[in-house]
């Protein structure tokens, strides 16, 4: 049904129409016409002068305007009508609120009819975040607002945003109210995670050199379970810091998507140290704080060497650069690093964090890493029975020198003991010498993990891709210091962003991959092959994103 919009008074009878008044066309007729924001919906003719065709969604926006004169005042500004009327999720506006202009960043788009049950037309309130606090509490309101389009003074990303934009309140939507995404309708699960934690002003806010924090935070509870357990666990050390952890931080983060830089400080001034407030860190030296010292719970991994168990909650990948290929994968450094050092795990983690072999934030022992998607660690568990690759039976020996080889791989290692005997007749591997390994009835079921976040740092600044679905397309960019709010040099604007694009590289071969030109890769696919620090590990049953997020 075609709609328009009265730009000359009309008369019917004794009643005058307004400019400005809203009507649909009788069905095949342009000549006659209801006019729909009235309760009476009367029928009238139509002089073709004295009306302008509307789309559905110019009409929806409109009639969200009492004001007839409103209206048509919006309409005659042709551009800066346009420019509402192209409006999408993200955008940044100036706004009317009260009395006084504010800035915010467009949320969504509410549809629901002006007179319910009466009228061919529904109208669209736009959803507005505020971003400057003290007119939220100016006006005494929530920081999301749902205004109708003569609200908008202006369409603009480079709109200055002065003030400190602190953590943002939110408001449940009322059950009547149902929500519109116009052009962008896409209802399964991972849209809606994206419509709630993608854009500025999402993840957590940056300051006073927390990325490092804000980039651990993010990966490790923005999609992933597997470290809920130290939320909720009774037996910690410090109640207060668990606390402002699981309702200051990870609570907010995923019921909105944001968390305010100053909730963020609470956990900082509880770290130990006064240099965690101020000054650049590491994620493994926050996380052996947090969870060794301040929460003080089990650590995460337990690995085996010689006789002795060593207790860590991050894993540092040590190997020699001689070794190995151009561009190594997470699995090859991971099992070059234990078996160079003849250790193995002790138990399957539920959350492995590895870190690259780097020296300091800028010398990295290789140029790229291929991020595996999912780390095997069958053969690199104590006491699991390795198969011998030649025959397929249980090995009886095993040498700890091969992993030096880069032809063979771990199943090579370990063989039965004719073949053992062959293999090392082999020149280069004379001087090897082999040990006898134990027999036991471990589970030979595969043993694997999935990687749901890397770490990034190219100089001094932490920079995170998280895991928000089930593909291999399915990655967030997340940078809590992406921009700086105009006038405020503290306050930081926290930026998510959708990279669908690394599922394309993630889809090749490592020697495919190594082949590509870095130059000709985008900025973000660069960055997640060239700068990764640390990887992060899950088993698939902490997998979030399988879930369903709740608002």
């Amino acid at each position: 049904m075609e709609a328009f919009i009265v730009s000359q008074g009309i008369h019917a009878g004794r009643k005058k129409i307004p400019l400005g008044s809203i009507g649909c066309f009788v069905k095949g007729k342009h000549s006659m016409g209801r006019i729909v924001d009235r309760k009476s919906r009367p029928l009238i003719a139509l002089p073709n002068s004295h009306v302008k065709p509307l789309s559905h969604h110019q009409a929806a926006l409109l009639l969200s305007i009492d004001s007839p004169e409103q209206r048509y005042s919006l309409f005659c500004n042709e551009q800066h009508f346009t420019s509402i009327c192209l409006l999408k999720i993200h955008d940044v506006v100036q706004l009317r609120c009260g009395r006084v202009r504010t800035v915010g960043v467009v949320r969504g788009f509410w549809e629901r009819l002006r007179n319910p049950g009466n009228g061919e037309l529904k109208m669209i309130l736009i959803e507005v975040e505020l971003l400057d606090p003290r007119i939220i509490a100016l006006s005494n309101r929530f920081s999301r607002l749902k205004v109708d389009a003569s609200k908008i003074i202006m369409v603009s990303s480079r709109i200055a945003i002065s003030p400190c934009c602190k953590e943002i309140e939110q408001r449940s939507h009322k059950n009547e109210d149902r929500y519109l995404i116009e052009n962008w309708a896409d209802n399964n699960r991972e849209h809606e995670i994206l419509l709630k934690m993608e854009g500025a002003m999402k993840g957590i806010q940056g300051h006073c050199n927390s990325c490092y924090l804000d980039t651990t935070l993010f990966s490790l509870f923005g999609f992933s379970s597997a470290l809920d357990s130290i939320l909720d666990c009774a037996e910690v050390h410090d109640t207060t810091a668990q606390q402002i952890l699981r309702e200051q931080i990870v609570a907010p983060l995923r019921q909105y998507g944001y968390v305010g830089a100053e909730n963020i400080m609470h956990l900082r001034k509880l770290l130990r140290s006064d240099s965690f407030i101020t000054e650049e860190k590491d994620p493994e030296e926050f996380l052996n704080v947090l969870l060794g010292e301040v929460l003080a719970t089990e650590p995460l991994l337990r690995i085996k060497a010689d006789n002795e168990v060593l207790e860590y909650n991050c894993y540092q990948v040590l190997v020699e650069r001689g070794s190995m290929v151009h561009m190594p994968t997470v699995q090859q450094l991971l099992e070059e690093s234990l078996l160079s050092y003849d250790m193995t795990f002790a138990e399957i983690p539920s959350c492995l964090i590895l870190q690259m072999p780097r020296f300091g934030k800028e010398f990295k022992t290789f140029p790229s890493v291929y991020p595996s998607l999912e780390l095997d660690l069958t053969s690199l568990v104590e006491q699991a029975p390795q198969l011998c690759n030649v025959c397929g039976g249980q090995v009886t020996y095993g040498c700890s020198r091969c992993h030096l080889d880069s032809l063979l791989i771990p199943s090579h290692r370990k063989l039965l003991r004719g073949i053992a005997k062959k293999a090392f007749s082999h020149e280069p591997r004379q001087k090897h010498s082999c040990t006898e390994q134990k027999l036991n009835s471990w589970s030979t079921k595969s043993q694997t993990l999935e990687l749901f976040a890397v770490l990034c740092i190219e100089s001094n600044h932490y920079v995170a891709f998280v895991r928000c679905g089930a593909s291999r397309w399915s990655w967030l960019f997340f940078d809590s210091m992406a921009g700086q709010l105009q006038n405020d040099k503290g306050s930081h604007i926290p930026v998510v962003k959708a990279c669908p694009q690394l599922g394309h590289y993630l889809a090749m071969a490592p020697e495919e991959i190594s082949a590509v030109t870095i130059k000709q890769m985008d900025q973000f696919s660069r960055k997640f092959f060239c700068d990764s620090y640390t990887f992060m590990y899950h088993r698939p049953k902490f997998s979030s994103y399988a879930q369903e997020f709740r608002n």
